[in-house]
Formats: C-alpha cells, sequence, structure tokens
C-alpha cells in the first residue's frame, strides 16, 4: 500500500500519527508552509528544510494557468520543477476559482453549473473550464502527492444555496473525481462543505466518507465567518470523520488555530499567513505578532525571540530586522519568513511531542495563559489564511 495512517498516540480528540506518503513520513500533525506557484515566497527549498517543512502546499489553478501542467509534467513533475524532495500536496484551485465571483458576476470571471465552472484568467481575461475530469488531469500532471477534489467553496452562511446547489454539485463532483483519478501514487482526498450549518456538514461527512476517500478535508471555513463559528463547525464535523484517516483544516493556521484544531482532532494545516505577513514586516510569535516597522525596535540588540531557533534569531537583531524592513530590502522577507515559519513548525511540532506524552492539555492551557499574559487573546485576523 503506498498510502497509509497510523495513529499513534491520543489525548482526548488530539491525535499524533504518522501518514505515509510515496515522498516520505508525513508526522502528524503537520502544518505546510504554502508554496502558490511551485515556490515559498522569499525562501528556497533548502531554506525549508533548515526550518523544519516537511510537506509544501502548492496551488492547481495558478500553476494550470502559468506556467501550466503539461509543461510541469514534462519537466518530471512538481517535486522536479521546483527541487523539493519530500512531499506535496496540491489543492484543486476551487477556491481561486469561486473567489473570482468576489466582484464578480459583473465582471463575469466566472460561471458554475452542474457540470463544472467556467471562468477567466485573471491574467489575462482568457476563458477556461474546469470540470472534475480537468482537475484530475491538472493535478496528475503536477504529480503532488496528495490531491483535493474539485469542491464548490460557497458563501458560509446562505443555508439554502449551500442546500440546494453548494452541496449537491460539490458531492456529485467527488463521485466524478473519483472515477477520473487513476494516479496510484498520489492520494486523494474528498473535501467536507455545508457552510457554518451542523446539519449540512453531518450530510456532507457521511456522503463522502460514503464514496471512501484516503483522507478527508474540511473546506470552506476562514472565509468570513467568526473564529467561534469556525471552531464549533470543527466539533460538529470533525467526530464523524474515519479514525484512521488524516483530516486536513484547508487554508486555516495562526498559531491559536493549529492549537484549537489539534485538540478538535485535525491533522494537517496549511496557511499563507507566516510568509504573508513576513513580507508585510511582521514577526509572528507564539504570544501574537510584532509590527518590525514599530520605532521601539530601531536600537534594540535583542534578537525577534529570544526562545526561538531559527538562522534569523539566531543571527540578526531587531535593530537590524527593522533597518530592512523600512529600507524595503528583499532581505527582510526571507529573514522574516525563515522565522515565521519557524515558529509554526515548531509549534506544531511541540504539540504532537506533548500528545505522545499526554501531556496536550497541559500544553494548551499554558499556551493561552501566554497569550493572555502577553495581551493578545485574539487570533491574527488582519491578514487572511487564504
Amino acid at each position: 500500500m503506498l498510502f497509509s495512517f497510523e495513529l499513534l498516540a491520543r489525548e482526548g480528540a488530539a491525535r499524533a500519527g504518522v501518514f505515509q506518503t510515496v515522498h516520505g513520513p508525513l508526522e502528524t500533525p503537520i502544518y505546510a508552509p504554502v508554496g502558490t506557484q511551485a515556490t515559498v515566497k522569499a525562501l528556497t527549498p533548502q531554506q525549508l528544510q533548515e526550518v523544519g517543512a516537511a510537506l509544501v502546499l502548492a496551488n492547481t489553478y495558478h500553476l494550470y494557468l502559468r506556467p501550466g501542467d503539461a509543461l510541469i509534467a514534462e519537466m518530471g513533475g512538481l517535486h522536479a520543477f521546483m527541487a523539493w524532495q519530500g512531499p506535496m500536496l496540491t489543492d484543486s484551485g476551487g477556491f481561486q476559482v469561486f473567489s473570482l465571483a468576489g466582484q464578480g458576476d459583473k465582471l463575469s470571471l466566472r460561471q458554475i453549473d452542474a457540470d463544472g465552472v467556467t471562468f477567466r484568467s485573471h491574467l489575462n481575461g482568457s476563458r477556461h473550464r474546469f470540470t472534475p475530469e480537468k482537475v484530475m488531469e491538472i493535478e496528475q500532471n503536477l504529480g503532488a502527492d496528495i490531491a483535493m477534489v474539485l469542491d464548490e467553496c460557497a458563501v458560509p452562511d446562505d443555508y439554502t444555496y449551500q442546500r440546494d446547489f453548494a452541496l449537491p454539485r460539490t458531492h456529485a463532483w467527488a463521485e466524478r473525481c473519483k472515477v477520473a483519478h487513476t494516479r496510484q501514487d498520489q492520494a486523494l482526498f474528498g473535501i467536507v462543505q455545508g457552510g457554518i450549518f451542523p446539519d449540512l456538514r453531518e450530510a456532507s461527512a457521511r456522503h463522502l466518507v460514503d464514496i471512501g476517500f484516503p483522507g478527508y478535508a474540511i473546506g470552506g471555513l476562514s472565509v468570513g465567518e467568526s473564529k467561534s463559528e469556525m471552531l464549533d463547525t470543527l466539533d460538529v464535523t470533525v467526530p464523524l470523520l474515519p479514525e484512521d484517516k488524516p483530516r486536513y483544516l484547508m487554508g486555516v493556521g495562526t498559531p491559536e488555530d493549529l492549537v484549537e484544531g489539534v485538540a478538535r482532532g485535525i491533522d494537517i494545516f496549511d496557511c499563507v499567513l507566516p510568509t504573508r505577513v513576513a513580507r508585510n514586516g511582521q514577526a509572528l510569535v507564539r504570544t501574537g505578532k510584532l509590527n518590525m516597522r514599530n520605532a521601539q525596535f530601531a536600537e534594540d540588540p535583542a534578537p525577534i525571540d529570544a526562545t526561538c531557533g531559527c538562522y534569523t534569531c539566531a543571527t540578526f537583531s531587531r535593530a537590524y530586522i527593522r533597518h530592512l524592513v523600512m529600507a524595503k530590502e528583499m532581505l527582510s522577507a526571507t529573514l522574516l519568513s525563515i522565522h515565521n515559519l519557524y515558529t509554526m513548525l515548531s509549534l506544531i511540532r511541540d504539540i504532537r511531542t506533548a500528545i505522545l506524552e499526554t501531556r496536550f492539555a497541559d500544553f494548551r492551557a499554558a499556551f493561552w495563559e501566554a497569550r493572555v499574559d502577553a495581551g493578545s487573546t485574539r487570533a491574527v485576523q488582519d491578514l487572511s489564511c487564504r
């Protein structure tokens, strides 16, 4: 068997396990840096390895448009193309396509029907068509270890639309994706949808489990709902998913999301947050974030975080980082991305260790106590994880 999931320890709903892939094992819970265009912005693959990354996500929509999935296949697939030899995951492009309705329908950027979705490229306005079969062709050309079915990521609080349109399409497309997907060295995950509505989430989870996939994702969150609504949705959805399959929370991943997601049984996370805020001069720490543009850091000789083991914190001062940010030097994005990803990846490793040692409840309590003491009780919400 090319793919298998083994549970090693459990504390409450929190789980520690290993998901075997063709390109190596994934120790869960795990956090995946996002490499939208076959690159995690500002970092080389070697730097990704050095910060502890094991799984990288790439974006089907963007790579289909540029440089094209056929070219990537000719170049040996994503692993060879971007020189990353560890496990990879590709989303289906569904979120990007459906987000084109933002302004929308006025611009006729996309039209959806029961068979698929027609959309216009955000690059040049060219017209394209995604069906479940087309998306499977693209993802199999890209060749990531984990691929996602095509789903409809709809407005989370529109019950009627979710019930009458989005869910039937998502379920029918999942079935078609499974039939069209033939690549044996790639695990195809189903995606549970249903907005913030418990009955729809339950119906979706049960339908996807009946179809049968080697792993299950929870989609349609971190798209405008409140944090409490997201957590309530996880409380309803996760217990309905198989114990012996990995569970992936798509596009969600602040430090508190990792702690609370794991507490509810999530195994895999991804988010653009660490590198996106790095390019805006922000440093993540477990108790919140630091805006390195602030004048208070201009003469500060301390590292960003004295408890951090990353290259940035071992080598550079806050004063130097602030100088790079203010001077708009490219190195600032690299050094802050190294630090931010190390912060997230070390956090998820510490969470895993706590589960293995049956002390996750204490770890979770200490995490929140430190944030309260630091005056950071709210989530990082100013920049979307998408």
